[in-house]
This record gives C-alpha cells, structure tokens and sequence, in this order.
C-alpha cells in the first residue's frame, strides 16, 4: 500500500509503498475513503511535540474507511463495513502498535494511522457507521467535531441566558460553535483573527463574533456579557489566549476549557486569584466523549444538515 510516512521532523513528508504484516488480535485493516488533517498534525511533522523517538512512522488520526479484515478472534466490527477511525478510544481491543516493511525498513505506525490506503488500526479506534453514508459527512467524526461539539455538550448544561464564549474558529473552535448551538447556549460570542473564519461562525449560529486583531478581546466580551462568561472554552492553541481565557470567564462559577495545544515546552501563566475568585480551569481530553455512543450521533446529525460539513472543512 501508498503511504504517507515522517520521516525527519521539519522536513517534507514522504509517499512510500509499505507492506503490511500478518493481523493481530484487536487489530482491523481498513481501506480508507476520506482522511481529515488536523492542525496537531502541522505540530507533530515540524517538530513542534519536541523529539519523536518513533521515527520514521506514519501519521494521520481521523478519518473513515471501509473495514477489509479483522484479526484472529474477530471484533466489534466485520469486513464490508463502514467505520469512522478516530485516536478517542471507544470499547473493544487494544491491538497494539504496527510495523510495516519498505525498501528502507521497518516504518512505525501506533493503534491509528490514516493517511495511507490500507491502514492496520486498534479495533478501539474504530466506529461502526450503520447505514453507510457519504464518507464527506464523517470524515471529520473523528476528531474536529468530537473534540469540539463534544467539550461544550459535556462543559456543563447551558444556564438560562447564559454566555459561551470559543476563542479560536478553526476546524475545533467551528465545531463547538455547533455544540454551543446544540446545547441551547443563549449568547454565543466566538473570536477569531480571520474574519473569513467569523463570517462562517455566524453561520453556524454565533451570536457575535469579534476579530481578535481589530478589538481588544476583553472589552469586546465584557461589552457583551457584562459579567463574564459561563463557560471558555479555547481552540487556539495560543498562549496569550489560553491567558485571556480565564479572565474572560466570570467570577464565581465560570469554566474555562482548554483545548488547543501548545508546542513542546509551552507554557500558560494563571494568575491564582483569578481562580480564587470563583473560577475553574480545565482540560479536555477529545471533548469527553463516548466514541460508541457519540461518533454515529455526530454523523446522523451531519446527514440530516444539523452539522452543517461544508462550513466546518477547510
């Protein structure tokens, strides 16, 4: 099979043809039919997670395929179906680490790889899709919509008139744009430095938006609320907006989720009373979902235009 493999950070990726070996127990063989980047793959092929002892390896964690094989023991899913491959892992068995053959040797792959035709991944990180649908409208099931819809619909319940704000609109930040929309929040404010990515948050239901290298971001927000907000939930991965998050939150109960990465060694700077005062920081790890439960609901939502996919890619 073609294969996209890194193999020296910072430098241009590879297509090699790769051989795969025999299938393990917990272990699937997809053909893919769509593959989604996310922007933790820029991090991770410029060096950006530091020093990567897997090298060479292939990339790639969202997506959606067809099953061709599954390992000895069978699996949650059989060959012919269609599922959604994601590195949030649901039920079902851990089939470990790849290795595959090239005519420059042993290339490394973990439970999920998706940029390659034929992938061997973890039966953990696949979701069967039952009926089948366009694979356009679960590619980004994987990650994007989960990590995003999934951190607002499991932040907290949306107070009565209550005030979310997203920093950052790329593919994450859109998504919870719906999840914010989903879950009834009344004032949705999202902020962004591209006014293209804006324009597309208001039509996927912002309520305002504010441009980031025009306004001060404070006082656009406060302008907004008054109060602060309810809930923070930040997909830049900036650390001056990881910063700003806190602050934009309201005292005595406001949340503020982190989603966005940081490169290696990064760090974020909390002032203590801002926590004193009331308020919680905390993490999301894939947005909190259930990948069993949540991935096929995400998917239906895409079908019935609900998740509007055109205005998310890109």
């Amino acid at each position: 099979m073609q294969a996209v493999v890194l193999r020296e950070l910072g430098r241009p990726l590879a297509i090699e043809e790769l051989t795969a070996p025999p299938l393990k127990a917990g272990q699937i063989q997809v053909r893919m039919q769509l593959a989604a980047v996310c922007g933790s793959q820029k991090l991770e092929v410029s060096g950006g997670r530091g020093p990567d002892r897997f090298l060479p390896h292939l990339i790639g964690h969202e997506g959606v395929g067809i099953v061709e094989a599954v390992g000895p023991g069978g699996a949650k899913v059989a060959p012919g179906d269609q599922v959604v491959l994601s590195w949030i892992r649901g039920s079902g068995r851990d089939g470990g680490s790849v290795i595959y053959a090239s005519s420059r040797g042993p290339v490394n792959a973990g439970a999920i790889a998706t940029f390659c035709e034929r992938p061997i991944v973890s039966e953990q990180c696949v979701t069967r899709i039952d009926p089948p649908v366009d694979p356009e409208l679960a590619v980004l099931a994987g990650c994007a919509i989960p990590t995003g819809a999934g951190v607002v619909l499991h932040a907290m319940p949306a107070p009565s008139d209550g005030a979310v704000a997203i920093l950052g609109a790329g593919g994450v930040g859109l998504a919870a744009v719906c999840g914010a929309v989903l879950a009834g929040w009344t004032t949705i404010i999202v902020a962004d430095l591209r006014r293209a990515r804006l324009e597309r948050a208001r039509q996927l239901g912002a309520t305002h938006v504010v441009d980031a290298d025009a306004e001060d971001l404070t006082a656009a927000v406060s302008g907004i609320t008054h109060t602060g907000c309810d809930l923070v939930v930040e997909c830049a991965g900036n650390q001056a907006t990881m910063e700003a998050a806190v602050r934009l939150a309201k005292p005595r109960g406001g949340k503020v989720v982190i989603v966005g990465n940081l490169p290696a060694g990064g760090r974020m700077v909390v002032d203590p009373y801002d926590l004193i005062s009331g308020r919680s920081l905390w993490g999301s790890w894939g947005g909190g979902v259930d990948p069993d439960a949540d991935i096929p609901r995400f998917v239906r939502l895409m079908e019935q235009g609900v998740l509007r996919v055109p205005l998310l890619m890109g």
